[in-house]
């Protein structure tokens, strides 16, 4: 007969990473940000498509006609062009005279360079 002696006592996990323990826990998790990298990606393409930008059209004038702003808007837009146009003629008069006070410079330098060219001969 023999005898048996107790049970060796259970072995203890070895201090450090386990490798095993750390892939099975990042992969997951690289996974699921490669989605959402990929996911945002796609709604970036979309929102950039003509698709997307005929459908806020869509929803604009959806939201214009329902609370009635198309009069206001096309009224502040009205004011808002012939503001510009006032500026742009006023841009205009001013770019005018600027060259009337170039063109009449050159006149002068010219003539200065004729009287010395005279002058010297």
């Amino acid at each position: 007969m023999l005898l048996q002696g107790p049970t060796p006592p259970p072995l203890l996990p070895t201090p450090g990473l386990d490798p095993n323990f750390v892939a099975g826990q990042l992969i997951p998790m690289i996974g699921i940000v490669a989605m959402i990298v990929v996911g945002a990606l796609v709604l970036r393409w979309f929102f950039r498509s003509p698709m997307a930008e005929a459908i806020a059209e869509r929803i604009r004038a959806r939201t214009r006609s329902r609370f009635g702003a198309d009069s206001t808007t096309a009224e502040i837009e009205g004011e808002r062009v012939h503001q510009l146009e006032q500026q742009v003629a006023m841009l205009q008069t001013q770019l005018a005279e600027v060259a009337e006070r170039v063109d009449f410079a050159e006149r002068l330098l010219a003539d200065r360079r004729e009287r010395k060219l005279s002058a010297g001969q």
